[in-house]
């Protein structure tokens, strides 16, 4: 339980049902299911192996931008890339110092305020983009990298709501406008929806585990389902989107 209590919420909602459902938990992001009934496991793994598949052979130099439980940058590790990866999260940090000690190089800070006397071949976000001023990003990445690779839900349509995905449209005029080229962009939205669905068929049968375990209210989790519901609603209307994208100066 302490691998996950202390994660921001609803990270450890979604770890907590990971973990009585499948006996553990690997990944924190989405997977991309062949059949909705497809074990989650198996569509995040798809999901990681579709990154491994471009990127430039080891040692090619990776900053990873968002670490996730860093499982991903274990196994880079492991198959011998010149690989870092930074997190603003010290929870992560301490999650994957405490799984992976120091096979692992991370560091704590964000992407913004990462200062480092070197650069690298490419930079590797996974679901962590979305967390970042589009701006920024790529003011930031002109100075470490000229490959951006991304794997992200952006919002495809203008969404007036508080906490609305970033938009698609201005993450690629933001970098345009610092020297990046797109050079691949694949639509994975109807793969990647299934695992919305996943969470939000389990989160009530785990309703008095994740209220006892982990310190929530019953309306918290009303209000998580509601929205998690919502969410998946503007995956079927084509509002959000999940893109895996390429970028080189």
């Amino acid at each position: 339980m302490a691998d996950y209590r202390d994660f921001l919420y609803p990270l450890n909602v979604f770890m907590h049902v990971m973990t009585a459902e499948e006996g553990g938990v690997s990944y924190l992001h989405y997977g991309l299911f062949d059949s909705p009934d497809e074990a989650i496991g198996a569509a995040q793994e798809r999901s990681t192996q579709l990154l491994l598949s471009r990127l430039p052979p080891p040692p090619c130099a990776i900053l990873e931008v968002g670490v996730g439980l860093a499982t991903t940058l274990a196994r880079l590790t492991e198959m011998g890339y010149d690989i870092e990866g930074i997190t603003p999260d010290e929870k992560q940090v301490a999650f994957a110092r405490a799984r992976h000690g120091d096979a692992v190089r991370i560091h704590h800070a964000s992407l913004e305020a990462f200062e480092l006397s070197r650069s690298y071949d490419l930079l590797l976000f996974q679901e962590s983009s979305q967390y970042i001023d589009a701006e920024a990003l790529f003011v930031k990445a002109v100075r470490l990298a000229p490959r951006v690779l991304v794997l992200d839900e952006f919002a495809l349509q203008s969404v007036d709501r508080p906490g609305a995905l970033p938009s698609r449209e201005r993450f690629l005029e933001a970098a345009g406008r610092q020297g990046f080229r797109l050079t691949e962009e694949l639509d994975l939205s109807s793969r990647a929806a299934p695992t919305i669905d996943y969470f939000m068929a389990r989160i009530p049968h785990h309703r008095e585990r994740l209220v006892r375990d982990l310190g929530l209210t019953s309306s918290q989790l009303d209000d998580l389902v509601e929205s998690g519901l919502a969410y998946r609603d503007f995956y079927t209307r084509g509002i959000y989107g999940y893109r895996l994208l390429q970028f080189a100066r």
